[in-house]
């Protein structure tokens, strides 16, 4: 599944560079764990902000209907408050998404309300444990996450494109697979995400 998902980025990428509408994205994530950690010990769970960019594509399927497949390099974090200090962690990802989007014209701007499912590959990261380094190390003897490296889930959102240019979003990812490695703590992500973007068209 990880290298199919690498092959896809890289067939996305070559797909979209043939094509006139070219979309660059880049903005903001709002990261979290579905677990209540304050009962397991860890803390409270703030708010922590990471970095997501990529390009996307959209075709054109008619009735206003298309799909928009995309690249992204995005980060993904987490905090935990307790009374002993903070649990960080934050994850370097190549994700893929790929959307169902119904496109609706009103003048010069265009909403697209759209859903579709996301892979996702943790490619690096790093977590804090009252500010010391924490790694599992793997079978190979190299670093690895404490979480599974291989997630996937589903994306909800909508957009809006201003006169087929400029692009403004919003999408809340949770995801479908438990990503902890410890079989006592179920856990499942889910962002929230603040994308800026530029369509070339």
């Amino acid at each position: 599944m990880k290298k199919l998902l690498l092959i896809a980025a890289v067939m996305i990428i070559s797909v979209t560079a043939s094509f006139a509408q070219l979309g660059v994205r880049m903005g903001m994530n709002f990261g979290g764990l579905n677990k209540d950690y304050e009962k397991t010990g860890y803390g409270e769970e703030k708010t922590s902000i990471g970095l997501h960019l990529g390009v996307v594509d959209n075709f054109e399927l008619g009735s206003g209907i298309s799909i928009q497949p995309g690249v992204y390099y995005t980060q993904k974090n987490w905090k935990f408050e307790n009374k002993n200090g903070d649990w960080k962690a934050r994850t370097h990802h190549l994700e893929v998404p790929v959307l169902i989007k119904y496109n609706l014209e009103l003048g010069d701007i265009t909403i697209d309300p759209h859903v579709g499912p996301y892979f996702d590959l943790a490619f690096a990261g790093k977590f804090k444990d009252h500010d010391l380094k924490i790694y599992r190390k793997s079978k190979e003897n190299k670093p690895s996450l404490d979480f599974s490296n291989f997630d996937m889930g589903l994306t909800l959102g909508c957009g809006a494109t201003y006169s087929d240019i400029v692009y403004f979003g919003l999408d809340y990812q949770f995801g479908f697979k438990d990503i902890a490695n410890n079989k006592n703590l179920e856990t499942r992500s889910h962002v929230f995400m603040i994308t800026f973007g530029v369509w070339f068209n």
